[in-house]
């Protein structure tokens, strides 16, 4: 098989995505230290809520990133992913954040035109474009980091600058020690999970294997449920194949009732995914329950956990996990995990249409 041969995988991997994926810990790292030459809001030290403005792979960082500050930060976050904002952003008390890897998704740029209108502050994080260009012209703050490629290489720079916001604001406590729990955790994983390891001590080239020719359902309770949607995210994108996820416990009372009548030519691979010392008390029963239940419906479902003792460290540690079976699945499909042309065709036509 592909998976045993690191030569033939880098061969196929032309776009180095799982370079990409090995470097995450240095991204987190550089992220961090960076984090104090990088200019706030003028008055951002007021603000009483927070909305980010994103799509795809950089909303789903954004959603993680909300979902591990949700139980210390005291003022609220909004997701946003489209073209428009609520009306509660508005004026200098909220801040917009425009997370945007490209800096020309045009849906965050103009979800930035406007908060500039509406008088928001104003934050633009992103590797350049148009993005960055309003921003500086506009006078709002630009984070800018360098990291060419693919948005979704960006996941960890994001989530890390995210965190570096509200340390900066003095919204939270001070998560250094997470963050370099994470980087060591990171680098262990790419040594575990890596191209080099053989399948037989390669969790992630295991369960790739298992997900040929199924569809992958992937769920997760609290902050791992945002791991999921990443999850589904790199399935979808890297392997170019469809993927579901779903979020504890509400999947208890949907999900596993639609498998009565699933059609015989559908076969799914669940992936559970745990945070150990973070989950809820009843959520590792509710594990227990709806594995109970796969297996009865003829599934039997995989667990992945996170490494490390933070949430910071188990979330981004089951995010490169993700990342690596997605890769590795992309091999097995004989598919080059970077290019996603169904994508810019999309994109292409947006931008003649207008």
């Amino acid at each position: 098989m592909i998976l045993d041969d690191p030569e033939k995988l880098g061969a196929l991997d032309a776009g180095g995505m799982f370079g990409s994926i090995a470097a995450a810990a240095a991204q987190v790292d550089a992220a961090w230290q960076a984090r104090h030459a990088l200019a706030l809001p003028e008055n951002a030290r007021f603000i009483d809520k927070i909305v980010v403005a994103a799509l795809g792979d950089a909303a789903a960082a954004a959603a993680l990133f909300a979902a591990l500050v949700a139980d210390s930060l005291n003022v609220p976050i909004a997701v946003c992913r489209g073209y428009e904002l609520p009306a509660y952003a508005d004026g200098q008390a909220t801040l917009v954040v425009l997370l945007d890897h490209s800096g020309d998704t045009e849906e965050t740029f103009s979800a930035f035109e406007l908060a500039d209108a509406r008088g928001a502050q104003l934050l633009a994080i992103t590797s350049g474009g148009a993005l960055a260009e309003y921003a500086e012209r506009s006078g709002a703050a630009l984070w800018r980091y360098a990291l060419d490629g693919a948005a979704r290489r960006a996941f960890y720079t994001q989530v890390t600058l995210l965190f570096a916001l509200v340390e900066r604001l003095g919204l939270v406590r001070d998560p250094s020690a997470a963050v370099q729990e994470s980087v060591a955790q990171l680098n262990a994983g790419a040594q575990q999970l890596g191209i080099a390891r053989a399948p037989t001590q390669n969790p992630a080239k295991r369960l790739a294997a298992q997900l040929i020719g199924r569809l992958p359902v992937i769920y997760g309770a609290g902050f791992m449920a945002a791991v999921a949607r990443r999850w589904q995210l790199s399935l979808q994108q890297n392997a170019k194949t469809l993927a579901l996820c779903d979020e504890l416990p509400d999947l208890d009372y949907n999900l596993l009732q639609g498998l009565a009548n699933l059609p015989d030519s559908i076969r799914i691979a669940a992936v559970s995914l745990a945070a150990p010392h973070h989950d809820h008390p009843r959520v590792a029963l509710r594990q227990e329950l709806t594995r109970r239940a796969l297996m009865e419906a003829g599934f039997v479902p995989d667990t992945v956990q996170g490494a490390g003792e933070s949430a910071l460290a188990q979330a981004l540690t089951a995010v490169q996990y993700g990342d690596f079976v997605s890769c590795y699945l992309a091999a097995l499909y004989q598919s080059d995990p970077t290019p996603t042309p169904a994508i810019g065709q999309l994109i292409d036509h947006l931008r003649s249409a207008r």
